[in-house]
């Protein structure tokens, strides 16, 4: 594997930073004057990536749980209504949104998590922007239902966002991302980065059920310790 550059390398005005990959489905090239502790916009797309087959494996993991009660706290936080403990992980849960939306939330110490991890693990983007995940959802998006143009309320450990198309036998439901249309097949990989700065939406949904991965990344507490020490 290549070396990668010095953490604080500035690229010149004339040459692009291409940040290398353990192993490349993709390749992200920087802008001219890229920092890399100052992140520039990244919107990346890998059409058709995940197999039929292990988006199925990842929409199985979605029906199994039962839809739970579910109260909003006053930092608009999910709490499950009769299941307070569900929090501490140790088990996939299921809730229906405001918006209609059904939501599986996916603890990283499940069984659930580690299966979707090995499935989706050679697809998702090697740099800095997706070294640990902080938290994963499946969202169910029946018809009728949308997601408004938002950014992501997230705390300052969150440095990006990896959304897979799990079906596409629906109608409507394009990801818009900083202006972008993105039209989903079935497992297209949608990633971008600056996920708290990025407006994005889905729109609404007009026939079927739109199926997504959720996955928001962050950096380990050692990596946020080396950065405010820099």
């Amino acid at each position: 594997m290549p070396e990668r550059k010095n953490p604080n390398h500035i690229v010149s005005d004339t040459e692009v930073y291409v940040d290398p990959l353990d192993s490349g489905r993709i390749q992200v090239v920087r802008p001219v004057g890229y920092q890399q502790r100052e992140v520039a916009p990244l919107l990346m797309i890998s059409d058709e990536a995940l197999p039929e087959m292990d988006c199925n494996i990842i929409l199985n993991e979605y029906k199994k749980p039962n839809f739970i009660e579910v109260d909003i706290d006053e930092n608009n936080s999910v709490i499950p209504k009769n299941n307070p403990e569900l929090l501490d992980g140790g088990q996939v849960w299921k809730y229906r949104s405001e918006g209609g939306l059904g939501i599986a939330v996916i603890p990283q110490d499940t069984q659930a998590f580690n299966t979707i991890m090995e499935v989706v693990d050679p697809f998702l983007p090697k740099n800095e922007d997706y070294t640990g995940v902080n938290y994963m959802t499946i969202q169910a998006y029946p018809e009728d239902t949308f997601f408004a143009t938002h950014k992501d309320d997230a705390d300052g450990k969150d440095t990006g966002t990896v959304i897979f198309f799990l079906n596409e036998d629906f109608k409507g439901g394009n990801l818009l991302v900083n202006g972008h249309t993105i039209m989903g097949r079935t497992g297209t990989m949608v990633a971008f980065n600056n996920n708290t700065r990025t407006y994005h939406s889905v729109e609404p949904i007009y026939g079927g059920t739109r199926y997504t991965l959720c996955i928001w990344f962050g950096m380990f507490e050692t990596e946020i310790q080396d950065e405010s020490d820099s």
